[in-house]
């Protein structure tokens, strides 16, 4: 710590900028700011800009980075544009002699922690009706952020879940009627919530599970993880967004009868769409049956 701060000090005089920061303004634009260096020898003829999807540590990390901008000396910010919720890392370089001026130094001309755009304000009531507050995507439709196409994994046994005879009820009137065309197998349904990491708490537990299991298509871990988070004291949304991806990655296990469970535990706070993945789920269990 006593070598960076001395390096820090000594270095204020150097071709480095120092302070910078990387801010997510409206829309999708990131605001990137540094502080200049005073009188800096050797002579600045510019800043080369470069954002990454990675933590820019050193010089060789540039390599993998993209140049977004050159600005001239007396420049102290720029505005990014970029297109989708993903981490975003910065660097300003030096440009001296022609050459980038190759220091790097974290948290002083390149960003440690990584930024992406705010999630737009909801404008929808909370307390409306669930099914106003559901999102379908149609199949001629593009989510904001793409997301991998899931295959089928192999069965795997799990341990059944108790229902009640009123939920039997409902199951047993939801199974009338079924289609006589080939049923198929829905694509993968993901809540807006959860396409960007968020800061913290419950919601980034949740964020975490998914992004190293459900779209890795790992259900079974997925399974796992999901109940281990559903047995915490967590959030009513958070585990109501949980319920529901456990009963996708049992879907996706071919575990229909489980799934079907699943959904039912959260057809209040979800009816269209758990109608719509329990029909599914019961269309390819009697599939399977014949």
């Amino acid at each position: 710590m006593f070598f960076f701060a001395a390096f820090y000090i000594s270095a204020k005089e150097r071709p480095i900028v120092s302070e910078l920061s990387a801010i997510p303004g409206k829309g999708t634009v990131i605001n990137v700011s540094w502080k200049l260096p005073v009188k800096p020898e050797p002579r600045v003829e510019q800043y080369s800009v470069y954002r990454s999807s990675s933590p820019i540590g050193t010089y060789y990390d540039i390599s993998r980075a993209t140049l977004i901008a050159t600005v001239d000396s007396a420049t102290a910010g720029y505005v990014d544009t970029v297109r989708n919720y993903n981490d975003y890392y910065y660097a300003v370089i030096a440009v001296v002699d022609g050459k980038n001026y190759d220091i790097i130094l974290p948290s002083i001309n390149s960003t440690v922690n990584g930024v992406h755009l705010k999630l737009p304000e909801k404008t929808e009531n909370y307390t409306s009706t669930a099914s106003a507050r559901e999102k379908l995507i149609g199949p001629d439709e593009l989510r904001d952020t793409p997301l991998p196409f899931l295959n089928f994994t192999d069965r795997v046994n799990r341990r059944p879940l108790p229902l009640s005879l009123d939920v039997k009820n409902v199951a047993k009137s939801l199974s009338r009627g079924f289609k006589k065309q080939p049923p198929k197998r829905l694509d993968v349904y993901v809540f807006e919530e959860d396409l960007i990491s968020p800061d913290g708490g419950d919601d980034y537990l949740l964020f975490d599970i998914l992004k190293n299991t459900f779209i890795q298509r790992k259900y079974v871990d997925a399974c796992v993880q999901l109940e281990s988070l559903l047995g915490t004291n967590c959030s009513i949304r958070v585990r109501n967004r949980a319920t529901f991806y456990l009963g996708e990655s049992l879907y996706y296990c071919r575990k229909y009868s489980d799934a079907v469970r699943t959904f039912l535990l959260i057809y209040d706070a979800y009816p269209a769409l758990s109608k719509k993945w329990i029909d599914s789920s019961l269309d390819l269990l009697k599939l399977e049956l014949d």
